[in-house]
């Protein structure tokens, strides 16, 4: 039962988390930039040195980008390991296929949920 209760309560706290600080649209910048740099090579009118400034550019945003991708997803692995320091078993529940499968359902009736909520204000 607490397994429960804290894999429903975790799920809810991890979505509000990317909810709340665009984590998809981080995603999605970081694909854009990919994008731009192999557009950038397929062009052949562009002189090389003028690349090479926008590869750097581009390389300094997508490095700085990446890094908030890493520092999001470290700091939701350290929010799952002090709940597993409170309660030994949690782990092991949320690794499970039951576990992992029990995560998405909520997830996906969350989502649902507040998404329902939100349309009618």
């Amino acid at each position: 039962m607490i397994n429960h209760i804290l894999l429903i309560s975790s799920t809810v706290l991890i979505y509000e988390f990317i909810k709340y600080i665009n984590f998809i649209n981080i995603i999605k910048s970081n694909l854009k930039i990919y994008q731009k740099i192999i557009k950038l090579f397929k062009y052949k009118n562009i002189s090389n040195l003028r690349k090479e400034k926008m590869v750097f550019n581009y390389s300094k945003s997508l490095l700085f980008i990446s890094f908030k991708i890493i520092i999001i997803l470290f700091s939701i692995l350290v929010f799952i390991l002090i709940l597993v320091l409170f309660y030994n078993p949690y782990l092991s529940f949320v690794m499970s296929i039951i576990g992992i499968i029990k995560i998405s359902i909520t997830f996906l009736i969350y989502h649902l949920i507040r998404k329902k909520l939100y349309a009618e204000l």
